[in-house]
């Protein structure tokens, strides 16, 4: 099947500006982007002159805390069929953000350097390590106490104890990591190692976000993601790290607008393992913005500081539209109202 998504506006990376094109999807795949009305197709969606962009990436988050911390008390217990709707609701949050490129971690959990270090022998570290065959997600360096608990027993650095067993041979993802400094960072980015930071968690516990200079500076890749609370909203997160970049750190310079979208969309989809760049041979997963909010002439500035969540027009998957204006669209073209948790969970 052949869709032609028309008179949208595909925002460049290359040149910091939007051009305004067609983009013909054959079976999923981006075929052709260019001027394309001469196009025999089955269908046609008008874009309405809004913006392209690549889809966000939601590089960490649980869909279990995020409902307990956000909506319960923490000692509410849920049932199987009650976790299977929380997933769910957490999956269509992501895509009314913007997000097609996520994970969730409640049902795998990621490696605790604190619970391995109390719980295993060296000897079956090195085991343990040695069977990973995939990126390990680790989470770590958040805190003080923590920080300072992984010292007394392992007597090293979190950095070093994790080179000595092999976990950064195997492409490690951080999770977290907002205390650590240079000679950690230093020891890091030796390896295939990247970042994830939680903006939204680290403001709402009151934690200091992680060192961005830092691991600009030592050139180690991150993305984002919405971690242990239900609020999804990428420009949010955008605009947190660029003002602690601004205000705290002093440097306005370092991270721009463009940097912190490319980190949102394309670069954090890279650590999950995704191509999320809108060109020809790609699969047609991308999100149309909401141009009339954009009044300032710095396309990305515009992106980043004057719209929200709900700016997120379309989100399309593989050339299917999976929500138009806050409303899931069914593949049979009937619309169904985004669900309510209340109206789910008893």
């Amino acid at each position: 099947m052949k869709t032609l998504f028309k008179n949208g506006n595909l925002i460049s990376f290359d040149n910091e500006k939007a051009r305004n094109v067609d983009i013909l999807v054959n079976n999923g795949i981006i075929e052709k982007i260019g001027n394309l009305s001469a196009e025999k197709v089955d269908k046609i969606v008008d874009l309405k002159d809004n913006i392209i962009t690549p889809a966000f990436a939601n590089c960490f988050y649980r869909s279990l805390n995020a409902v307990i911390n956000s909506y319960f008390d923490e000692n509410r217990t849920f049932s199987s069929q009650e976790r299977e709707i929380i997933k769910k609701y957490m999956e269509e949050k992501n895509i009314l953000s913007g997000a097609l490129y996520f994970y969730d971690f409640s049902f795998q959990t990621p490696f605790s350097l604190i619970d391995k270090l109390s719980e295993k022998e060296e000897n079956e570290l090195e085991e343990f390590s040695l069977n990973l065959k995939n990126k390990t997600f680790i989470k770590v360096g958040q805190t003080l106490e923590e920080m300072g608990e992984i010292n007394a027993m392992s007597r090293k650095m979190p950095s070093e104890f994790l080179e000595d067993f092999g976990f950064l041979d195997k492409k490690a993802v951080i999770v977290g990591g907002n205390l650590f400094e240079k000679d950690e960072l230093e020891i890091f980015s030796s390896y295939d190692t990247s970042f994830i930071l939680l903006p939204n968690d680290d403001a709402r516990s009151g934690r200091r976000f992680a060192n961005i200079n830092s691991l600009e500076k030592f050139e180690i890749p991150f993305g984002i993601g919405s971690g242990d609370y239900a609020e999804i909203d990428f420009f949010s997160f955008m605009r947190q790290l660029l003002s602690f970049n601004s205000f705290v750190m002093e440097n306005s310079t370092l991270l721009s607008p463009k940097q912190v979208f490319e980190i949102a969309t394309t670069k954090g989809a890279e650590i999950l393992g995704f191509d999320a760049k809108v060109k020809e041979g790609n699969f047609a997963n991308f999100i149309v913005l909401n141009r009339q909010n954009i009044l300032n002439d710095d396309i990305f500035k515009g992106i980043v500081f004057e719209l929200s969540k709900q700016d997120v027009v379309m989100t399309v998957k593989e050339g299917k539209i999976l929500q138009e204006n806050g409303v899931f669209v069914m593949e049979n073209g009937e619309n169904y109202d985004k669900i309510t948790l209340g109206s789910k969970l008893k």
